[in-house]
């Protein structure tokens, strides 16, 4: 299953680590690519000091593609979609994405990406109905493994930064390396998922319930 990435996870730190660490680990479903336009805006907006996407992309070998032209992305006719994220929609198309993970679901409309049979998924939400708790544990131990700054712990991790940038990760594995103290800012998101199709085993959402939460009915069960 592909997920395409927008630029405003590309360019948060957090969410992009967890996200391409996870696409490594043994097992995992999902693999991600996106565009050249999608790489140049996340690079227009991370903090200075930050190493830039393009330079990562180079050192990890993340895969690229080229993005539709205008009169392509015109050819659509999106119709609910912003005007600015038109042409990351239309990218996700082109290369048979079926989710787009991004920290604006608001941004996509639902008529587009129901005619196209896309869903826009916030990365937490997307993480917590991929990973299973030892594919999490191992990408959160891994981190601190290899990490120079502090929090280094799982835990330490866990509840600063998954809590604070991921919270629909951090709830669905609270307790998984202990009792956390979680420190948040925003709490989840008001709209974690748009779309029509289910965010853990990828099948048609087709009824009313189903596409209000992103699950399908024995999705719903199994969580």
């Amino acid at each position: 299953m592909l997920a395409f990435v927008d630029a405003n996870v590309l360019a948060a730190p957090v969410p992009r680590t967890i996200l391409y660490r996870a696409a490594a680990v043994p097992n995992v479903k999902f693999r991600l690519i996106y565009s050249h336009l999608v790489e140049a805006e996340a690079v227009e907006h991370q903090k200075a000091g930050h190493i830039p996407v393009d330079v990562l992309r180079s050192k990890h070998g993340w895969r690229i593609a080229h993005d539709p032209t205008s009169d392509e992305v015109k050819a659509l006719a999106l119709a609910d979609t912003d005007i600015k994220d038109q042409p990351v929609l239309a990218a996700a198309l082109s290369r048979s994405a079926q989710f787009l993970i991004t920290g604006n679901v608001k941004h996509f409309g639902m008529k587009d990406l129901t005619r196209l049979g896309i869903s826009a998924v916030h990365p937490g939400f997307f993480l917590a109905h991929q990973l299973s708790s030892s594919q999490y544990t191992k990408v959160i131990e891994d981190i601190g493994r290899h990490r120079q700054r502090e929090p280094r712990t799982p835990l330490g991790i866990h509840e600063t930064e998954i809590a604070r940038e991921l919270p629909q990760l951090f709830e669905r594995h609270r307790s998984i390396f202990g009792t956390p103290s979680p420190r948040q800012d925003g709490g989840i998101p008001r709209l974690d998922f748009r779309g029509t199709t289910c965010v853990r085993c990828s099948r048609p959402l087709t009824d009313t319930a189903s596409i209000a939460v992103g699950l399908g009915p024995t999705c719903r069960i199994a969580d």
